[in-house]
């Protein structure tokens, strides 16, 4: 039985004279043939030597651009705000100069949670893994005040709030805080609360006042200085 004609061109091709190359090539394949097979030997281990050299000689040139051999660290897949579980991470390898200091090369534990936001591709550090949870981040003359509000309002973590005491009656409102960062949002179930960092000097009182009477209220602001 004669063979299939895709099998009889696949065995017309694979015997039969060489194929016709161009005259360069073909130059240079004749005096490859007419070398010596030590010869020939020593040409190929000496190409292989060669590519082999200069591909470690580039890799050593990067390595001392960028300060030695990659570093395996935990970057953030996601943005995450504070009080986010420390879990997910993606490991990747970063030259040491794009490493900042204390970065955390093993998995935290199981229960670690962000004491500072962590941007998405952001390296974890032992700084984010801080026992003062959100307090980790905040200067000596700030404190984290809690602040009820409702899920209506937009209040998010990373963003900026006004603090208002709503005065009683038809007394004005009064600005206890300008442009205060939030750090943190949780929701605790029926309520949802917002950490606030407010000086301590001047403006916890106020804050902690309006609090009980029930009379704060948060407004979006813009950052500082705008």
């Amino acid at each position: 039985m004669a063979a299939p004609p895709l099998f009889a061109r696949i065995r017309a091709t694979l015997h039969g004279p060489y194929p016709a190359l161009p005259r360069p090539l073909d130059a240079a394949a004749e005096r490859w043939a007419a070398l010596s097979p030590r010869v020939r030997l020593l040409a190929a281990v000496t190409a292989v030597v060669a590519v082999t050299g200069g591909l470690e000689a580039r890799v050593q040139v990067a390595e001392d651009r960028w300060g030695g051999t990659p570093v395996r660290v935990l970057v953030a897949p996601a943005d995450l705000p504070v009080g986010a579980p420390a879990t997910g991470l993606r490991r990747v390898g970063l030259p040491p100069a794009a490493v900042p200091p204390r970065a955390v090369v093993d998995p935290p534990p199981a229960d670690a949670v962000l004491a500072l936001a962590l941007p998405e591709g952001a390296v974890l550090t032992a700084a984010h893994l801080d026992d003062r949870g959100p307090a980790a981040g905040l200067s000596e003359d700030l404190r984290a005040v809690p602040v009820p509000v409702e899920e209506g309002w937009l209040v998010t973590p990373g963003g900026w709030v006004d603090v208002w005491v709503l005065g009683p009656g038809d007394e004005p409102a009064t600005l206890v805080a300008r442009s205060r960062p939030v750090l943190e949002v949780r929701d605790d179930g029926p309520a949802m609360t917002a950490l606030v960092a407010l000086h301590a000097d001047n403006e916890v009182g106020p804050a902690t006042a309006g609090l009980a009477l029930g009379r704060l209220l948060l407004a979006h602001a813009p950052p500082p200085g705008r």
